[in-house]
């Protein structure tokens, strides 16, 4: 009964949050771009569906169940390439088994803003400078049970601004997360849940002006087939996710699905549906992936690809847009 009671429970923080008619602006956007190709080869789902060091981003509970002792990943993408050629986004993140029931993890994110222009009323360039934010976290995850666990997250937030002079704004945030399974027959189909709350702390004040963090409550499902005999598998993730201070409007829906071939060879896409006065985030995705192995090691690449749809605008941020993660994996725990 506990395990069907659990997944209707993840849906409660959506109930809880207060209705805001217009769209909310916050602080620090890294915090809301997803630091994996496979999350955004599947239209950036993966609360329940995520692997590797991805969890650290969707769902932090599930990596206290990661089979090896370290693994280590390697993120980067040219961010709304359709508007500035000089915006990137790079992550760099680590996992680690404490033991057969907890792991820790650490991860660095970068976001390149460029260079930008500062002009007079008569739009003559006075000076160019350059902006960039900067997140540190680290994380915690714990099995409170043979198929559940739970997770917890902290962020050392940076960035580097211009107003009148260069300055610097700094912020605090933390996540919590929740992660069950349950598996089939042979054990080779399995329905995972999960529920988490991101991105907590306080507002971010500068020149008198406070900002919120994007605080953030998300549920996801996802289903899972492997073939033990061939290791084909396929496997679909769905996504609910909204900023907690907005309104249901805000809601944004992701669908993804993986096939595999010989547990080597990967194909993904997906779907991001947002509401267009909430942000927008509509498009299509793709994305293949090679994993590599050696003995009980394993490395790999994952790449992406975005296709923007229901644009009202000439040019659409998610245009044109790519990246990859490049990642390895070893000292089998078990």
């Amino acid at each position: 009964m506990k395990s069907l009671i659990l997944p209707l429970l993840l849906w409660i923080p959506f109930i809880l949050i207060a209705q805001q008619p217009t769209a909310l602006i916050t602080s620090f956007s890294s915090l809301q771009i997803p630091v994996s190709s496979r999350g955004l080869s599947m239209g950036d789902a993966g609360i329940a569906g995520a692997e590797g060091n991805q969890q650290l981003y969707y769902n932090i509970a599930k990596s206290a169940f990661i089979p090896n002792q370290h693994q280590a990943s390697v993120s980067y993408m040219p961010w709304m390439k359709a508007v500035s050629n000089d915006i990137s986004f790079i992550n760099a993140s680590y996992m680690t088994s404490v033991s057969s029931t907890s792991a820790f993890g650490t991860s660095v994110s970068y976001l390149n803003l460029g260079n930008m222009a500062q002009r007079d009323e008569n739009g003559a360039t006075l000076l160019y400078y350059n902006q960039s934010e900067y997140n540190v976290m680290g994380s915690y995850a714990l099995k409170i049970g043979e198929r559940a666990a739970v997770g917890a997250g902290f962020h050392l937030l940076g960035e580097k601004i211009f107003t009148t002079t260069h300055k610097q704004k700094m912020g605090l945030s933390s996540d919590v997360s929740y992660y069950g399974y349950t598996e089939f027959g042979d054990a080779s189909r399995k329905l995972e849940w999960g529920a988490v709350i991101s991105n907590l702390g306080p507002k971010v004040t500068l020149e008198n002006v406070s900002t919120p963090l994007p605080a953030k409550a998300g549920a996801g499902i996802s289903f899972s087939n492997n073939d033990p005999e061939t290791d084909n598998q396929y496997s679909i993730s769905l996504d609910a996710s909204r900023l907690i201070k907005e309104n249901w409007k805000a809601v944004h829906f992701s669908l993804g699905a993986e096939c595999g071939y010989a547990g080597q060879f990967f194909i993904r896409c997906g779907v991001s549906l947002e509401n267009e006065t909430k942000g927008n985030r509509k498009y299509f995705s793709v994305g293949a992936a090679y994993k590599g192995l050696v003995e009980d090691q394993s490395w790999g690449i994952d790449i992406h690809y975005l296709v923007p749809f229901g644009v009202h605008s000439t040019v659409s941020p998610f245009q044109n847009s790519y990246g990859f993660t490049l990642y390895v994996n070893f000292g089998n725990f078990e």
